[in-house]
């Protein structure tokens, strides 16, 4: 397996630019939660448009009739991104959830 860092071209495809949406968003989220109390989501699509915006004037120059496209690409970033948070990070919070619930102190019955 090739282990190298992100390229330009990289983050022109659907993989990568949706690797580095999940790595920034999760590195953003929390502290913008105190200052802005934007959605998630939203958040993520932006990050994946600028990400692609960039990529695209990196590798292929501006063009104004990518955009668009730049836009509806970024709604598939977004959700592959959301999609391997659940599959990676969710089902981690969702299992400790589950365990707390099921663990009482000693003493107590359940109903």
């Amino acid at each position: 397996m090739d282990m190298t860092e992100f390229t330009w071209e990289s983050l022109a495809t659907l993989g990568g630019a949706a690797a580095a949406t999940l790595l920034i968003v999760q590195f953003l989220k929390a502290p913008l939660d105190k200052v802005w109390k934007i959605p998630t989501r939203w958040l993520a699509w932006l990050i994946a448009f600028v990400i692609l915006l960039a990529a695209n004037i990196v590798t292929n120059g501006f063009q104004w009739n990518n955009v668009p496209l730049l836009i509806v690409n970024a709604f598939l970033v977004t959700f592959a991104a959301m999609g391997a948070y659940e599959a990676t990070f969710a089902t981690g919070d969702r299992k400790k959830a589950e365990m707390a619930t099921k663990m009482q102190r000693p003493g107590t019955k359940k109903a």
